[in-house]
């Protein structure tokens, strides 16, 4: 019985040594596949995961500042960086379940490490207690000794064998141990990212809000320049027709200002009378001494006929008003004129109307007359120069 039970304990150790020596060890990594071939694959697969978190982390800071840029851009942009937002979540969801994915891998590698130690310390304890019985047969079977030291022998190798696989099992585990804690710090660091990415979408939403109460106010002010771009040509027309009229009446006014100097020539050369046509009206100034005596409201017969010309050619232009102004220079009434004239002011009327009288016997009526004193001077009272210039008539002529 213990002659057949040994060849058949040799033949088992035999055939645990042959498989032993045909699993390759070494293509064995901590995910329990023979994709990686070494411990240093994980890590740098591990390193491009959290690379690529990384970078998907500063795409999401750059299209953040995009889209802070956006606030005074067209909707096209913010389209745009929307779509690379959402391209960037997508990348994130893909790293997330990579990530998953080495976690379930680590979980894996870590049972089938533990599998093997665990089988392998059964063998040990196998092979412990066949070591136990062949040592305890050894006296009987003193023919076989030979053969059993070397089936021992065997088995002695196979052992340490073993033991050899059994500790690189267990630097595989801690190394499994501590790629899953390392694991564990980037699902942190992927928490922080996905917070990240949620402030992010809230300040898109809030941006997003601020760009539609943009846009909406964009569209009352387009509404409101519209309107008023509408109402200013509404305006431009009714200027450019009355620019028409302004036109036509300076024809005319240009028309009776050529009339007025034809017919006054040698007294406008003589500087006694001047003709102004300016701002939307004509100024005929006749000076006081060309028409009146000192202190008199009678007209001289040359003024009388200066007059009647100027009332010939105004009768022409109805449509026009005429007003005839009297000014005096600051000098008091004279004693002996008093009785008449109490003051400038009653002089200067009485002078307008005299000169109205003579427009109105050329043929021009309806002038209004209004006597001003010396309230309107056009050039300083302190010499005689200034004084003469300010003691005038001036028949204004309005539209």
């Amino acid at each position: 019985m213990r002659r057949i039970k040994t060849p058949v304990l040799a033949l088992s150790l035999l055939a645990f040594a042959g498989t032993a020596g045909a699993v390759e060890w070494s293509a064995i990594c901590c995910d329990g596949g023979y994709e990686y071939r070494h411990p240093s694959a994980w890590e740098k697969e591990q390193q491009r995961v959290k690379d690529e978190l990384a970078a998907a982390q500063k795409q999401l800071a750059d299209r953040e500042r995009e889209l802070a840029s956006l606030r005074s851009s067209s909707g096209d942009a913010l389209r745009s960086a929307q779509a690379d937002l959402d391209r960037s979540k997508m990348r994130i969801a893909e790293l997330e379940r990579e990530l998953a994915s080495l976690r379930s891998s680590s979980g894996d590698a870590l049972r089938s490490a533990q599998a093997d130690l665990d089988q392998s310390k059964t063998r040990i304890a196998e092979l412990e207690r066949e070591s136990a019985s062949l040592r305890s047969g050894a006296s009987d079977a003193s023919k076989d000794a030979a053969g059993l030291a070397s089936q021992l022998s065997v088995a002695q190798g196979e052992l340490d064998q073993s033991k050899a696989r059994s500790a690189d099992l267990a630097q595989q585990l801690a190394a499994s141990q501590t790629m899953v804690a390392s694991l564990q710090a980037g699902a942190g660091d992927k928490d922080k990212l996905a917070a990240d990415l949620a402030a992010a979408n809230q300040r898109i939403a809030a941006m997003e809000s601020q760009l539609a109460s943009l846009q909406a106010t964009s569209e009352d002010k387009r509404k409101l320049v519209a309107e008023l771009e509408g109402k200013l040509a509404e305006r431009d027309k009714e200027l450019a027709g009355l620019r028409g009229e302004l036109s036509a009446e300076m024809a005319k006014l240009k028309e009776a200002q050529r009339g007025l100097v034809r017919a006054l020539r040698p007294q406008i050369e003589k500087g006694d009378i001047t003709v102004d046509l300016n701002n939307e009206r004509l100024l005929i100034n006749l000076a006081s001494g060309y028409l009146f005596g000192s202190g008199q409201d009678e007209l001289k017969p040359a003024g009388v006929d200066a007059l009647k010309q100027v009332g010939a050619v105004l009768k022409d232009f109805p449509e026009y008003k005429v007003a005839v102004d009297g000014h005096t220079d600051n000098r008091p009434i004279r004693i002996s004129l008093k009785k008449k004239f109490p003051t400038n002011k009653e002089l200067s009327e009485a002078r307008a109307a005299t000169a109205a009288k003579a427009l109105a016997d050329g043929g021009l009526g309806n002038a209004t007359t209004t006597g001003y004193a010396d309230t309107k001077p056009v050039a300083p009272n302190t010499t005689d120069a200034g004084r003469a210039k300010n003691r005038r008539v001036e028949v204004r002529v309005t539209r």
